[in-house]
């Protein structure tokens, strides 16, 4: 039987049946933002700031935050919804849709959700038995005992994985990250501002 000859890599080279290890960070030198022209041109949708953003957020959800409300019974957005209706009470439904990054619709069912396990209280200014989405009258949350104690048991947890979170950055990235968002947070401000 006949050897077959494998040609020698080059040296230094992996052999091409063995492809180069992935890793969640780039290499400095590949950073595709480092020199990127005001058109744009050489991004592709992978580079974009916020499709990395979202990616960033999407992940942090799924092998963090998730995992820790689960042991409480709760999703994501119940879990927001919950802790900004305790950080603002009494707070009328439309201002904590619109500064929860929440989708009305979601958060409408939601906030069904939360009602019907007693963890919220709703009431709609103007009385009537129509639905609050139906009668257009301000509806304004408040925490129940029950929601409060779950709040203030869920809340160490929480806080302790976003700490660890943060711990993995330095002292100085943190800083620079927190400036960072704020800044882009100020020059993209509402919705429609760069449209």
């Amino acid at each position: 039987m006949a050897k077959v000859k494998r040609k020698a890599p080059a040296s230094g080279a992996r052999p091409p049946s063995r492809p180069a290890p992935r890793t969640g960070v780039a290499r400095a030198s590949a950073n595709p933002w480092a020199n990127v022209e005001r058109d744009g041109a050489t991004l592709h949708i992978g580079h974009f700031l916020t499709f990395q953003m979202i990616r960033l957020a999407n992940a942090a959800k799924a092998n963090v935050t998730r995992k820790y409300l689960a042991d409480f019974g709760l999703s994501v957005p119940e879990w927001r919804l919950l802790a900004m209706t305790v950080r603002f009470e009494p707070v009328r439904f439309s201002e904590l849709v619109a500064n929860s990054s929440i989708d009305k619709g979601q958060a409408s069912r939601t906030l069904q959700v939360l009602t019907r396990r007693g963890l919220i209280a709703a009431q709609t200014l103007g009385g009537g038995r129509r639905r609050p989405a139906e009668s257009g009258a301000p509806v304004i949350l408040t925490i129940t005992g029950k929601g409060r104690r779950l709040y203030e048991t869920l809340l160490p947890v929480a806080q302790r994985n976003q700490a660890r979170l943060l711990y993995l950055l330095t002292r100085a990235e943190r800083r620079a990250l927190w400036t960072i968002l704020n800044k882009l947070f100020a020059a993209i401000g509402e919705l429609d501002v760069l449209g």
